[in-house]
């Protein structure tokens, strides 16, 4: 009577930790999967912050080594720096909604 109780008490232990198992499998596979797609688009989008950032400096540079009776030249820059300086705002603003929806969804191990 005892090796049968015993024997029905393992059962029951090893089928509920195979279901904790096959839960664990269905779930945390989806969500690293999404984590890395979260992950890789912030990474896409800081790689473009990044390319901004350099042609800004670059325009930068080009309006100050500019000759000065070249007005349209002028103009042409300082209308290319505010779209670039636009466009860099708009991708900050991206990147920190991604920041917060890397936050929310709970993946681990991401450092921001």
């Amino acid at each position: 009577m005892k090796y049968a109780y015993l024997l029905l008490t393992l059962l029951i232990q090893s089928s509920f930790a195979q279901i904790e198992a096959m839960q664990d499998v269905t779930s945390r596979p989806a969500l690293s999967l999404r984590c890395k797609e979260l992950h890789s688009e912030r990474t896409s989008k800081i790689k473009i912050q990044q390319k901004l950032n350099a042609l800004i400096q670059r325009n930068q540079l080009l309006i100050k080594k500019s000759p000065k009776a070249k007005q349209t030249l002028h103009a042409k820059l300082s209308s290319n720096a505010l779209r670039l300086e636009n466009e860099l705002y708009l991708t900050n603003l991206q990147i920190e909604k991604m920041e917060e929806n890397i936050v929310r969804s709970g993946c681990p191990g991401i450092s921001l």
